[in-house]
């Protein structure tokens, strides 16, 4: 949804609405090619055009969608050097680096703490399936814990989370400090607080 080629195509709900708040004040999210974690960390894009980090969002302000030099000239915006190749003779695309969420100062006990009572989810499923990256809706296999008096207790499988992207980017009300980039490092995000998403099953 952060690509403008997407949005040029239509394909992104973020069309036209930098500048715009579209999420909590919490809300930072990076691309970094220099991320220690990087699995391919450039100064260069596939373009040629030099890399830098960049707030997509900050404290909850659109502040840029990724561009490259064909999409930033049909937007009249300088490209954010994120042109893309999957090989020699692939067609230039857009791509991130290393997407994060930013980490907040809260521990994750503090974290639970402050939930009181929820559910702890560590664990989702049919990402390609059951989320639409044109509307934001999902509806996700889950699995985690149940949060009692500030604390993981029961552990809890089997269950259906879905809300809407969008709406989840506007509900993040805390984000603690463990950011984690797993497998090749290139998304990631901490433990946060959200609410207003269902949860259905046993």
């Amino acid at each position: 949804i952060f690509s403008s080629e997407a949005a040029q195509k239509g394909l992104s709900k973020l069309a036209g609405k930098e500048g715009e708040a579209i999420a909590s004040p919490a809300v930072t999210i990076v691309d970094d090619p220099f991320h220690p974690q990087s699995p391919m960390p450039r100064n260069f894009d596939a373009e040629g055009s030099p890399t830098h980090k960049k707030n997509l969002i900050e404290n909850g302000e659109f502040k840029t969608l990724l561009y490259n030099l064909k999409t930033a000239a049909v937007a009249g915006k300088k490209t954010t050097g994120n042109a893309s190749k999957a090989g020699y003779a692939g067609a230039v695309n857009v791509s991130p680096f290393t997407m994060y969420l930013a980490p907040g100062e809260m521990t994750e006990d503090e974290l639970l703490a402050k939930a009181g009572n929820g559910v702890y989810i560590n664990s989702l499923g049919g990402l390609h399936a059951g989320a639409n990256p044109i509307t934001g809706d999902f509806s996700l296999q889950s699995a985690g814990f149940m949060i009692e008096n500030g604390k993981k207790t029961t552990a809890v499988k089997s269950f259906t989370v879905a809300g809407n992207y969008y709406d989840l980017l506007k509900n993040i009300t805390d984000v603690a400090s463990n950011l984690e980039l797993p497998g090749m490092g290139r998304f990631g995000a901490p433990s946060v607080l959200v609410q207003g998403l269902s949860i259905a099953g046993k």
